[in-house]
């Protein structure tokens, strides 16, 4: 199978990246995906070789220089990097505090084939620690959905998948922003550029919340 879906992952080598890897490998359609392992020079202590996550469906790009964080946007000039790089029909984010469902890739492309759409997302769960559960986000991952939880809409970048053409077009968005806000910054620009949104209702992605948003994830995720 020749793979149509590129996922990119900006990281600093935390060892979470390990099970991101693991679901990815683990997916029904695994062979649709290339992996592009973003890195600096920046790396969390004890972090593997990005040359050692090299494989056939997975590829490390190592840029020097900490050219990895612009301002307060971390990740975003790696992400807009590897936007420009996918060679794939499709493109989607998953940063190495994410792990997905095993039905994850399976089912956003069915839902965004079936409805012709050119982007479209999934919910997810939002975890305290790998053992710790919070809940699932019903206002980060639904966009306009008139359920969100909160008066803004957006959908994290984690949840997205797109067209390869939005997401070169786009990119200009994470290289040159320096605020933690390429992923609202996305979701605007899909929304304005890419058509109907196909939506994924269940919760098919997992991922770690950062601890300062805690309190805040609490406070507005469903149990289920």
């Amino acid at each position: 199978m020749i793979p149509f879906l590129t996922i990119i992952t900006p990281t600093i080598g935390r060892s979470s990246l390990n099970k991101l890897i693991d679901s990815i490998e683990s997916q029904t359609i695994h062979a649709a995906t290339h992996h592009l392992v973003m890195w600096d020079d920046y790396r969390t202590p004890g972090a593997s070789d990005p040359l050692t996550y090299n494989s056939k469906l997975r590829q490390s790009i190592v840029l020097n220089g900490n050219l990895g964080k612009n301002g307060d946007a971390p990740g975003s000039p790696l992400r807009a990097i590897g936007l420009m790089a996918a060679n794939t029909p499709w493109v989607t984010f998953a940063d190495d505090d994410v792990w997905w469902d095993r039905y994850h890739v399976e089912k956003i492309l069915e839902a965004i084939d079936s409805s012709k759409a050119n982007w479209g997302s999934t919910h997810r769960h939002i975890w305290q620690s790998e053992s710790e559960y919070i809940g699932v986000d019903r206002f980060e991952s639904v966009g306009d959905s008139a359920s969100r939880a909160v008066p803004y809409e957006m959908c994290d970048g984690n949840t997205m998948v797109f067209r390869r053409e939005l997401g070169v077009m786009a990119a200009h968005l994470y290289r040159n922003t320096t605020n933690y806000d390429d992923d609202r910054l996305m979701y605007s620009y899909l929304k304005a550029n890419g058509g109907q949104r196909a939506s994924i209702e269940s919760a098919t992605i997992h991922q770690i919340c950062p601890e300062k948003l805690i309190p805040f994830f609490k406070s507005h995720c469903s149990g289920n």
